[in-house]
């Protein structure tokens, strides 16, 4: 399996209970190998994908479909 990295800066002011949520949807997403926000920059959003099952303009699609301000960063 092949794995590639991606960083996504969302707003700082999200809740822990909204990035929970977002870390929850994520992983469920087929192809994502892990998913996490950093703990000492909350508002970078780091995801481990399988780029031959999903890519990364469809993570980011997946979390600014909560009417977020989501920008890929990169890794």
């Amino acid at each position: 399996m092949d794995i590639a990295d991606i960083m996504f800066h969302v707003p700082a002011d999200l809740s822990a209970k909204d990035r929970a949520s977002i870390e929850r949807d994520i992983q469920g997403c087929d192809g994502v190998v892990s998913v996490h926000f950093s703990a000492t920059q909350p508002h970078m959003l780091e995801v481990a994908y399988d780029p031959r099952v999903i890519d990364s303009e469809t993570l980011r699609r997946h979390v600014s479909e909560r009417g977020l301000e989501v920008s890929k960063v990169g890794l």
